[in-house]
């Protein structure tokens, strides 16, 4: 068993609505250059197709979130009770920080374990 039949996580589509939700985005395309570093339609053949992310774009999309979370608190109305949507977009993006971390470690620990080892678990 591989990490791609493991992993049953939308990942992609929960971070591509929570970055549209928070207007960091305007569409797949712009999500798939700008957020996930590829090709315009790379997003949208993805889920049509039901497939999961590779780690390298799961590294991508991590170190990129972590770069907006990161401009985030320089701003100087980060978490003054009027600046209502940017602590929304603040603590669902360090949601998804979280969730991609998660992800990642599970790759990491079924790769580990080896083709092998994950048919005799199963």
């Amino acid at each position: 068993m591989r990490y791609e039949e493991f992993n049953s996580s939308s990942i992609l589509q929960d971070a591509f609505h929570i970055y549209r939700r928070n207007n960091l985005v305007r569409s797949q395309a712009v999500f798939s250059r700008r957020i996930l570093g590829c090709e315009p339609s790379y997003y949208s053949c993805m889920t049509a197709r039901d497939r999961r992310p590779s780690r390298r774009v799961l590294e991508t999309l991590l170190t990129v979130t972590k770069t907006i979370l990161g401009t985030f608190l320089g701003n100087p109305h980060f978490r003054k009770p009027y600046a209502e949507n940017l602590n929304q977009a603040y603590e669902q993006l360090e949601q998804l920080v979280s969730t991609i971390s998660v992800e990642l470690s599970l790759s990491q620990v079924v790769e580990g374990l080896g083709d092998d080892a994950v048919k005799h678990v199963v």
